[in-house]
């Protein structure tokens, strides 16, 4: 009887561990760091103060206070948060994308088809498998702002458009009622009464990339090819 009480036991739980272990690889996969904290001063990561080194996951949130920086390697992609900004990392399909809340984020990669920006307008992406060097700025909830300071650059808007933004150019969308009019496309379904209307930002988009370029030099010095100064 006693024999029986054991065998039965040790069947249980082998039977519990069993069904313990069986999710462990998903969980070890969703757990795999997206990125890691390559400099930061005055930033947050996942609520706590960024250091240098730390593992960046899904989901995290990425915060910069007044004044504040953030750097991050992300795969072979560069990518660095200015101040008063938020952003988080996620995976998507067989690439990144990096998801900005408030401020500015910039990025950099020499291969555009592991990585995309999120924005409450669109979707920022490198147009062909040249290399990038970008920045993308919520002026406000319904204004963004693209820069694109080496490459092309497309933003998939929320209305099923596509804008292009050519190396040196600098567009700023906003939001606005399908009552306005304006030449964009129709909103696609799910997405009606508004549309995003284009501009190109001249008199900003100078010193916009004068500024990106004198940042980037300051955070990124060592690397030409990675959001750095370049001959």
């Amino acid at each position: 009887m006693r024999s029986s009480v054991v065998a039965a036991t040790r069947v249980a739980l082998v039977a519990v561990l069993a069904a313990g272990l069986v999710p462990l690889p998903s969980m070890a996969a969703a757990s795999k760091p997206l990125g890691l904290v390559v400099a930061a001063d005055h930033a947050y990561l996942d609520h706590a103060n960024a250091a240098t080194g730390a593992s960046v996951y899904s989901d995290d949130a990425l915060v910069t206070d007044q004044g504040g920086s953030l750097r991050l390697s992300v795969g072979p992609s560069q990518i660095y948060l200015l101040s008063l900004s938020s952003a988080s990392l996620e995976p998507r399909d067989d690439k990144i994308q990096a998801r900005v809340d408030r401020g500015t984020l910039g990025f950099s990669t020499a291969r555009p088809a592991q990585l995309e920006i999120q924005t409450p307008l669109g979707v920022v992406h490198g147009a062909d498998a040249n290399p990038i060097f970008g920045q993308v700025s919520l002026v406000n909830p319904s204004t963004l702002r693209v820069s694109s300071y080496e490459g092309t650059l497309v933003v998939q808007d929320v209305n099923g458009g596509h804008k292009i933004i050519a190396q040196g150019e600098t567009y700023e969308g906003t939001l606005v009622s399908d009552a306005s009019g304006g030449d964009n496309n129709p909103p696609k379904k799910g997405v009606t009464g508004v549309i995003v209307n284009w501009s190109h930002v001249l008199k900003v988009g100078i010193p916009t990339i004068v500024a990106a370029v004198a940042i980037a030099c300051w955070l990124y010095p060592e690397s030409p090819s990675s959001m750095g100064c370049w001959n």
